[in-house]
């Protein structure tokens, strides 16, 4: 179909990576999502649970679990487990290599930081959270110079210094290895403080509901909209029927036109 120039605003938002964008005249409000979110039993795995607002129970759908991938909840939660056990993973490196040199054995832990079961990680993370990757550039010099200890404390045995070596190691847990767990133990604080959600709250008629996103871009009108989604974008299939649509926007002063996806918000709830 020929795209179309509407003249209406939409709001739109991000969702795992992508962007949707859905007619603000069904925007009822837009809040922060909350501490408390009411598990429904026995509903679909779609269906975060209720919230109040202004004293209404209202249903929150998590569109992440909607479009087949993990919600923001599960998504911390595995990040965070991932991070509590490469911090034991270092905790265990530097006894081993305490271990070693204190009783005359090879050395034999991993001394490429970027091979370690972290380093593999980190050397692959990204996130669209400013903040959040902030924080985890400072984990590369204390990771890079706590594996650098081991190449350190062998060159001092082969040169003769066994006695430098083992006070290298054994001062290594009050310095750069206390540096480097004390960013694992931050990592909580940060994650929970900037791996925000939101809830766009709808109403259609009588009928209200929530849907839980990752982050909110703008409110406009859009540049155009195509009816039909594009194959290249999987059409309208069964795994798309939330999309009714695609539409284009540019940005003054920028030469990208980003493509929103186009939410059918009736078919959320049918």
């Amino acid at each position: 179909m020929p795209a179309t120039f509407p003249d209406v605003e939409y709001l739109v938002f991000t969702v795992n990576k992508s962007l949707y964008g859905i007619p603000h005249g069904h925007v009822l409000s837009i809040v922060d999502m909350p501490e408390t979110v009411t598990a429904v039993p026995h509903s679909s795995n779609d269906i975060r649970g209720m919230i109040d607002y202004r004293g209404e129970n209202i249903t929150v759908y998590d569109l992440r679990v909607c479009f087949g991938a993990d919600g923001r909840t599960a998504e911390t939660d595995e990040l965070l487990e991932n991070m509590g056990l490469r911090k034991q993973d270092h905790i265990n490196w530097l006894n081993t290599l305490k271990h070693s040199v204190l009783n005359h054995e090879p050395i034999t832990v991993q001394t490429n930081p970027h091979k370690c079961a972290f380093g593999l990680w980190y050397d692959s993370f990204e996130s669209d959270n400013a903040n959040l990757r902030a924080y985890m550039d400072r984990f590369d010099e204390p990771h890079k110079q706590i594996h650098n200890l081991a190449v350190v404390a062998e060159g001092m045995i082969k040169a003769g210094k066994e006695e430098e070596a083992k006070e290298l190691v054994l001062s290594a847990e009050n310095g750069v290895l206390k540096k480097l767990l004390n960013l694992f133990d931050g990592i909580e604080g940060v994650v929970r403080s900037y791996l925000l959600e939101y809830v766009v709250l709808i109403q259609i008629g009588a009928l209200k509901y929530g849907l839980a996103v990752d982050d909110i871009n703008f409110f406009s009108r859009l540049d155009s909209i195509e009816d039909a989604l594009p194959a290249s974008l999987g059409g309208r299939s069964e795994g798309n029927h939330l999309v009714q649509g695609l539409g284009r926007y540019q940005d003054e002063g920028s030469d990208v036109k980003e493509s929103i996806l186009l939410l059918e918000l009736e078919h959320l709830v049918s």
